[in-house]
């Protein structure tokens, strides 16, 4: 205990006499483990949300989707009741363009209007306050990733939508619905929105089970301009996938930049304990045993690295603003800590492999100076 003791007072008084030299191996390490920490932080989007893709009793749910077309919510109703299946339930999706006001910055952008049966489908995630996007007027639900790339919204927020002001009443997290603005489709006129566009069209059928093909046909016979229908389980094994795809290609290129990671923490310090093998070679000339001249310098690095896990958190928040569109991550405590047990281990390895190295040179070579 004495000697860790020692050992860590002893670096803290090297990392002060060299500061210089330890602020650029910590800046080193910081920026090459952004890169790392960002790609977790996308591929913990999917693991966060894969309870979200599987629609609410799927095996008995229809999806149809429509073109880009506008298409009039009730004429959708009534076209239903000329469809030859037992249609228990349905909600409907819809998308419209406006203008919002967020903290003080204006967007354009797409805000999903729904129908009240729409959460008896969909699975969701409460992050904070409720889904209840029904009971009152002029509310709205968030998605967290919105929330976070507009400033870190929070429920009791408002947000002014074509200059109409709505309270944050719930924020969730969802696959399908990911970084998205709900609305009560009732708050407009969607029987005479040109801008309103009928997306989905979800249902839950009874008695009788057809195929997809077959009711595809059966809407378009009924005037509804449905591009095709899937079925609730398709609909979740396709959207699986395509997560698993996704996540698979990030975390090659989140591997790929922990080996760029990984090598620039081993020439930084290798680089950096070389420069500084005279002081180790008057340690070891005076007496001081391996193992205390191991602990100083491995407590003298992991200073550093901490410095530099820092400066990352610092600047991941900092850079947010400025991330490019469609960039998004979810940093929660797994990601930090796979990020800092990754750099702990690093640090430790390439610190036990210098030290070695330079055990093997004796007291002449070590105290030669480095050009």
């Amino acid at each position: 205990m004495n000697k860790i003791k020692y050992a860590v007072l002893d670096a803290l008084m090297n990392y002060h006499r060299r500061w210089g030299l330890n602020i650029i191996v910590s800046v080193s390490f910081a920026l090459g483990m952004i890169l790392p920490i960002l790609c977790l932080g996308n591929i913990n989007i999917f693991v966060e949300n894969i309870s979200t893709i599987r629609l609410k009793n799927n095996a008995d749910v229809w999806v149809a989707y429509f073109d880009e077309s506008a298409v009039s919510g009730k004429e959708l109703a009534s076209s239903l009741k000329d469809i030859p299946l037992e249609i228990c339930n349905y909600a409907i999706s819809a998308q419209k363009r406006a203008n919002a006001e967020i903290n003080g910055y204006r967007n354009d952008l797409f805000i999903c209007c729904l129908t009240e049966e729409w959460l008896e489908f969909e699975n969701c995630k409460v992050v904070e306050g409720s889904l209840d996007l029904f009971s009152e007027e002029n509310v709205c639900l968030i998605e967290l990733s919105f929330a976070e790339n507009h400033g870190g919204l929070k429920v009791g927020d408002t947000i002014t939508i074509n200059e109409d002001a709505y309270m944050v009443n719930g924020i969730f997290s969802s696959f399908n619905y990911y970084g998205n603005v709900l609305l009560l489709i009732s708050n407009f006129e969607y029987t005479d929105n040109p801008d309103l566009v009928v997306t989905k069209l979800y249902f839950r059928t009874e008695g009788k089970k057809s195929d997809d093909e077959e009711i595809l046909n059966m809407l378009i016979r009924s005037g509804m301009p449905a591009k095709y229908v899937r079925s609730g389980e398709e609909i979740y094994r396709k959207d699986l996938k395509s997560g698993i795809y996704k996540s698979l290609s990030i975390i090659g290129v989140g591997l790929v930049s922990f080996i760029f990671s990984a090598i620039n923490i081993c020439l930084v310090l290798i680089g950096k304990m070389n420069l500084d093998k005279r002081n180790y070679g008057i340690r070891m000339a005076i007496g001081a045993s391996n193992q205390l001249i191991f602990l100083s310098a491995l407590m003298e690095n992991l200073i550093c690295f901490f410095a530099a896990y820092l400066c990352d958190i610092g600047l991941i928040y900092l850079l947010k603003p400025t991330y490019p569109e469609g960039l998004t991550v979810v940093l929660n405590a797994r990601v930090y800590a796979v990020a800092f047990i990754f750099g702990i281990i690093m640090t430790t390895i390439v610190t036990s492999v210098a030290m070695f190295r330079l055990r093997k040179h004796n007291l002449v070579e070590l105290f030669e100076r480095v050009s």
